[in-house]
Order: structure tokens, then sequence, then C-alpha cells
């Protein structure tokens, strides 16, 4: 049976599952942003089979294009969605979907951003929600801020 939990205490668990490049900026930063953000996994006997962190305040390794338009987000009391991985074992589930569905279910009022340095992820996000609103200015290393803006109904 899968379980969506916060796994903030088996980080270790999560950062082994990324990719090198990736554990290599969350592992050394986990302790100046721990306090500020959490970790969430779907879990399946015992196992981190999908996960990905909120952060609720900057990150130490945020680029300009981040930092100058995810800011106001930050400040609007969104939460930045990052290093979401699924289990390579585990891929074609749809458990990217299903992690970003059982996150919003958690406070359906919570608003979300990210960027994603990968083009061909904007219509995975779209699928989920969120709008591409912004794309940077360095032609090299490209980077599209996308934002999800839950529909507050009255």
């Amino acid at each position: 049976m899968m379980r969506f939990e916060v796994i903030n205490h088996r980080q270790k668990d999560f950062f082994r599952m990324l990719p090198s490049d990736w554990e290599e900026i969350i592992a050394p930063a986990w302790n100046a942003v721990k306090d500020t953000s959490t970790l969430y996994g779907i879990v399946e006997e015992g196992t981190i089979i999908a996960g990905g962190i909120v952060f609720r305040e900057r990150l130490p390794e945020m680029t300009e294009f981040e930092l100058k338009i995810g800011q106001a987000y930050f400040d609007r009391g969104f939460g930045y969605i990052g290093f979401l991985w699924v289990a390579e074992n585990r891929r074609n589930e749809q458990l990217g979907s299903k992690w970003l569905t059982l996150l919003k279910n958690q406070d359906q009022k919570q608003g979300f951003w990210l960027t994603i340095e990968d083009e061909g992820l904007k219509k995975f996000y779209q699928k989920n929600g969120f709008e591409t609103i912004a794309a940077s200015e360095d032609k090299e290393n490209m980077e599209w801020l996308c934002v999800y803006e839950p529909e507050i109904k009255q």
C-alpha cells in the first residue's frame, strides 16, 4: 500500500535516490534549509518510491532568474517545489503526477512554483495544473518558471 508522508527524517535515503549532481546540491545544503522545508514522499512497503521537497524560503543555490521572478511567490506564501524525483524502477506509473496531486490535496488553498531546465517538462507540469509564466533570457542555460495557483472558491 502506498502512503504519502513527510519523510524529513529519511532525507539521506531520499538524497541517495537522486541523480548524483542533484544530491551534491541538496545534501550539503539540507541543514541550512531543513527548518523551512518539508520533504514529502510516496512510500510503499517502507521504501521511498517518489519524493520531492517543498521549500518555504529561498535556497542557497537559486539562480538570478529564480530569485528575480520567484521571490514574489515566496512573498505570497507559495511553496517552491524542488528535487521531485521518481525511483528509476518505478517510472511510467504516473507517480510524479500522483505526488503533485497528493501535495496539492494537503492544503487546497496552497500555491506552488518551480523552475525547470528541460523544456520537455513543461507539458508534464501543465498537465498537473501549472502554468509556465516566464522564461529566462539566458539562452545557454534556459529556465522556465511554472506556477500552480489554486482556484479558491468562496
